[in-house]
């Protein structure tokens, strides 16, 4: 597969560790592999300079604290802070809770191969990265995933990553200086002179069904999740630049330039009539991406205004790029990445810096974000609409999904084999996001037959949570 340089798959020199109570697990490059050693940590009286001084002399880089260890626990940043003036001392806390450090780098006073040495000391713990983490090799083998595959040791709170790499991997874009809207778009009427809803096709689809006479006989019912849809998405997105213009009448559409369209959508006629599978829209006002969408699903739209970009590129591919093949390669590779927790934890952190990066598309720039509610719309337009399309295949191919959430969808089967269930979904030539949700199968109990009684967005939430406590219970 090709990658781009953000992603070979290297080991460094200088290695990682992880600290517990009672010694340093390291991990650095021996011959081409990675070896794994311990060393036992001196007492220093809990003075933080005795163990950054003994941190150094291993000449480690990088070291994670275990959650449960004693440090972990009573760390603050005034403790940290008494390294100096030994020490120079950068410490990021924790935005929650400001005593309390996410990270913090250490620099010597040292000369000649000593200068230019950093050591950074990172509590995962305090990250909010939800890590599910059972001992030090756990830690160990799941920060070295990550920075296999991103080039980088993840350290830092989620939003400050997810900044750091949008900021970096849109950097040699020519759209840097024009993401600051040429206009007011706050001030952006429709004809009737209501503010124009940027936000109006944001709501993740959400859905569920009752389980026809047919499905009801059926044994089992498989779980299929997709993490990665925003970076789908984004690749190749199209993003409006320059001044937007407004459409009185809906007749500039064509389907490619960026907007927001004001549209009468019926579905009469569609299978994805919101009953037996779930509406592509429930909007007036929709995206440039949407409307294709409701379009190619047999919906009869009418266009009546909309503003729209006539000048477009497309900044997010780098990103988007960047992280799709992160998500690709541990999925794809489980032989390279053996440790299977470990391997989760990277795949979720994958799924939480894509989800942190695509929110600061519409959040003000004041906290840190782009400020374009019209880049969000078309790239939240353009996540519905790849579902739809996935939906539509399965369709075709005779698959009715009967629960549907943002990140997963449910099928009814007799094969236990959740591969054969959905023939194609997973075992695609080239991987296409999706993963088993449920390794083992739910039995078509009566308990789980009552959750699909009904069906509302409401309880299509309450629904997926229930279905995953009784795989929980079975796994």
């Amino acid at each position: 597969m090709n990658t781009t340089n953000h992603f070979s798959l290297r080991t460094r020199k200088i290695p990682f560790g992880v600290l517990s109570d009672q010694e340093l697990l390291l991990s650095e490059e021996v011959q081409g592999k990675r070896v794994l050693h311990s060393m036992l940590l001196q007492s220093g009286n809990g003075e933080i300079s005795a163990l950054l001084e003994q941190l150094w002399n291993s000449e480690v880089s990088t070291v994670w604290v275990m959650p449960q260890t004693r440090m972990a626990q009573s760390a603050t940043c005034a403790w940290l802070e008494k390294a100096r003036p030994e020490w120079t001392v950068l410490i990021h806390a924790d935005p929650r809770e400001a005593s309390r450090p996410v990270c913090a780098w250490f620099w010597s006073g040292g000369s000649g191969e000593q200068a230019g040495r950093r050591l950074a000391l990172a509590f995962p713990g305090q990250a909010g990265w939800d890590w599910k983490l059972t001992d030090t090799t756990g830690l160990l083998a799941t920060v070295t995933y990550l920075d296999q595959v991103l080039a980088r040791p993840v350290i830092d709170h989620p939003d400050r990553l997810a900044l750091q790499l949008l900021t970096e991997l849109t950097r040699d874009q020519s759209l840097r200086h024009q993401r600051s809207p040429s206009v007011d778009l706050t001030a952006l009427t429709g004809s009737d002179g209501t503010p124009i809803p940027w936000n109006a096709g944001e709501s993740e689809v959400s859905w569920m069904r009752p389980l026809t006479l047919n499905e009801q006989r059926q044994k089992y019912l498989h779980k299929y999740t997709h993490g990665f849809r925003s970076l789908q998405a984004a690749q190749g997105l199209l993003l409006g630049v320059g001044t937007p213009q407004h459409d009185p009448n809906g007749r500039r559409y064509d389907g490619k330039n960026p907007g927001l369209w004001r549209v009468q959508v019926e579905r009469v006629g569609s299978v994805f009539d919101g009953i037996r599978l779930p509406a592509g829209s429930d909007g007036a006002w929709i995206s440039t991406p949407q409307v294709r969408c409701c379009q190619a699903i047999g919906y009869q739209v009418g266009l009546q205004e909309g503003y729209y970009w006539p000048q477009s590129q497309e900044p997010l591919n780098l990103w988007a790029k960047t992280l799709w093949q992160a998500a690709e390669i541990l999925h794809t590779r489980p032989l390279r990445f053996r440790h299977q927790q470990a391997r989760a934890n990277a795949i979720q952190t994958l799924h939480l810096l894509a989800q942190r990066g695509a929110h600061l598309l519409a959040q003000d720039q004041a906290a840190s974000g782009w400020g374009r509610p019209d880049w969000w719309a078309q790239f939240v337009g353009r996540s519905r609409a790849l579902l739809f399309s996935q939906l539509v295949q399965l369709v075709r191919k005779g698959t009715m999904p009967v629960l549907v959430t943002p990140d997963a969808l449910w099928i009814v089967s007799n094969d236990l084999n959740p591969l054969r269930a959905v023939p194609g979904l997973i075992n695609s030539a080239r991987w296409n996001g999706y993963a088993v949700g449920y390794n083992v199968p739910l039995s078509l109990t009566s308990a789980v037959r009552a959750i699909f009684q009904t069906g509302t967005p409401l309880q299509a939430e309450q629904a997926a949570r229930a279905l995953d406590a009784l795989a929980d219970e079975h796994s």
